[in-house]
């Protein structure tokens, strides 16, 4: 799956995200950055809307789960199980939301939970970046489920 095959089936199961301009802008077997423009997403206070922080670090992982899903030939929906955010500084600019999984092990484990069980869960953490710097983290529990 590429960027541009993630990004329409984001928009295509998740339709808000296309109103927020959410953007899939790199995506490898391991990683992803997804991006919304400031000024859809701001609030009035002029920094970022939290519900739009929110919803960027969840479709980050969201997408990424669906991608390893796909790559490995996994059928299954994929749905945030629990979530917990921390909000640290403002966001002034674009949303952009970083998860890259650094343990291989990790995704393998995933893989073979679905297959023994037919459903499996993976711990993500979802960094929202500004200037090399991290604004608030998503910690995130996804679970995919077999049809």
């Amino acid at each position: 799956m590429n960027p541009q095959q993630l990004e329409a089936l984001v928009h295509r199961e998740i339709p808000i995200t296309k109103a927020l301009e959410i953007h899939i802008a790199n995506l490898t077997a391991q990683s992803i950055q997804v991006t919304a423009p400031f000024e859809t997403n701001k609030n009035i206070h002029n920094t970022a809307f939290a519900g739009s922080i929110y919803t960027v670090a969840t479709i980050a992982g969201w997408s990424l789960v669906n991608s390893i899903a796909a790559n490995n030939q996994l059928s299954g929906s994929v749905v945030l199980a629990k979530a917990d955010i921390q909000y640290k500084k403002p966001i002034n600019g674009k949303i952009v939301a970083e998860c890259s999984i650094d343990d291989e092990q990790l995704i393998e484990q995933f893989i073979r939970s679905f297959q023994r069980k037919n459903r499996a869960r993976i711990n993500l953490a979802i960094h929202l970046n500004e200037d090399s710097e991290t604004k608030a983290i998503l910690n995130a529990n996804f679970a995919l489920v077999g049809h």
